[in-house]
This record gives C-alpha cells, structure tokens and sequence, in this order.
C-alpha cells in the first residue's frame, strides 16, 4: 500500500494506492475519485477556492526505474508537484476520522449532544473537511436548533461537500427543510443542482 498526503494552500489531497491497484483521491477527508491503475492514471476534479472553481488533475505514473510510483498535482493545468514519490504506507487512522465516525455513530443512536461533542472534536483536526459540518447540521436539525443548524449546513457547502443531494433527502435534515430560511442555501448550489 502506498499513502501521500500534498498541500495546496489550506487544502489537503491525500492519494492512497492499495495492493490491488485502486487508488482513491480525497481532499480535505472526502472522497473526490476512484480509479484501479497498474500503470497509473489521472484523477480530475474540482473545488472551490476563495469563491472561485479549481480544476487539479492528480496524475499517478511509474518512474523511471520502471518499479517506483510519482505523483504529478496540477491545478488550473500549471503544475503545482511534480514527480513526488508516493512511499509504500499505510493510510493512517487520523484522530478526526476516529472523531467523525464516533460521531456518526453517535448520531445514529440518537445521541445527538455526544455527536455534537465528537464532530467538534474532529474539527479540531480537520476543519475544512465538508461533512463533519454537514453532520454537525443534521445533529442540530434533530435539536431543532435552527440557526446551527442552518449554519453548520452553509459553511458544508461552502467548504465543498459533493452530496449535495442529501441535502435535500437526508432525513435528520427534515425540521430544517421545513424552515423557510432553508431557501437562501439553494443560492449557494450550482445551477444544475438547484432543486
């Protein structure tokens, strides 16, 4: 198994290559694509930075030696990392995923104030990761605590979160959806995903 993690500003992409050849690409803990390679590949996605949408292509190739892997990181097609080695490691279990699946566990169960207390824990960590936000919306839904709530449910969208259809489907989101300042999030959803 092989494990990166790169910086692009407040940004962290992690690509994590597995024995059997998957490789998987998160940015600030979520996950952006999945891809099998022998002999490498390229994941494309894109974020929003400042309030401005980034295209990265995260290219995976052999080295020369024809055995070693590297790493190329563009954004906007200028490169940013070129030819980083991606070392043979384990993904590591960081101390905000530990937080965040505590978390959803809690939230599951219906214990929202110990949910609360974990996905704030897991901020500490990862604060720009979009579902710890979004799931610290839903615990605040289920509270019925509008405004945290709400507010929990902008910054996730803000910060990236790709579902956006749970948004509108997830069923702890319920009280807020009914909320009519639930509207002004559409706002802030691409065109294409206003619903």
């Amino acid at each position: 198994m092989q494990y990166l993690e790169l910086k692009s500003g407040d940004t962290t992409i992690c690509v994590h290559n597995s024995w059997t050849g998957e490789e998987t690409v998160e940015v600030n803990g979520q996950l952006v694509s999945k891809k099998s390679s022998i002999l490498g590949t390229q994941h494309y996605f894109e974020l929003v930075e400042n309030g401005q949408k980034v295209q990265y292509t995260l290219i995976t190739k052999l080295g020369s030696d024809g055995m070693s892997v590297k790493v190329d990181l563009l954004k906007d097609g200028k490169p940013i990392h070129s030819d980083v080695p991606l070392p043979y490691a384990a993904k590591p279990t960081s101390p905000a995923l530990i937080a965040k699946q505590t978390g959803v566990k809690m939230l599951r169960m219906y214990d929202v104030d110990l949910a609360i207390k974990e996905f704030k824990k897991a901020l500490k960590f990862a604060p720009n990761d979009p579902e710890l936000y979004f799931h610290l919306a839903c615990a605040y839904s289920n509270k019925e605590n509008v405004d945290e709530g709400l507010k929990h449910l902008k910054i996730s969208i803000e910060k990236g979160l790709k579902d956006h259809t749970a948004i509108f489907s997830h069923e702890m989101l319920a009280f807020l959806r009914i909320h009519p300042d639930f509207s002004e999030l559409k706002e802030l959803l691409p065109q294409e995903e206003d619903i």
